[in-house]
């Protein structure tokens, strides 16, 4: 008899609200995963614009896989590849932002640009 072990780790698709209050919590990684760049939620720790290859960025990504990240695109459609391929990695606290930035940016908050 074989056993079957599947990854029940999945993303956590959170609202503007619930990703706002998770960035106030300590020891949080912000990533941003849209390309082209069009501005970042403040506080964003690092971009990777290569959406489709997440892991050959892990030297940016924290090293403990118990971290919690939170990331974000444009629109939800790259994050949400990123937040799959973040678990594929053995990332246990992923959580993406529902409707991207455009979604962010309908709630009232803002977005910054780097110089």
């Amino acid at each position: 008899m074989t056993s079957c072990t599947t990854n029940t780790i999945q993303p956590h698709l959170v609202d503007s609200d619930e990703f706002e209050r998770l960035m106030a919590q300590e020891n949080v990684f912000l990533l941003n995963t849209h390309t082209p760049y069009e501005g970042d939620i403040e506080g964003t720790d690092a971009t990777i614009e290569d959406w489709e290859n997440i892991a050959l960025h892990q030297d940016v990504l924290p090293e403990n896989k118990d971290a919690m990240i939170l990331l974000y695109c444009r629109s939800g459609r790259m994050s949400e590849s990123s937040a799959q391929q973040l678990v594929d990695l053995g990332y246990k606290n992923v959580y993406d932002l529902d409707g991207g930035f455009k979604a962010w940016k309908a709630s009232g908050r803002e977005l910054i640009y780097k110089n």
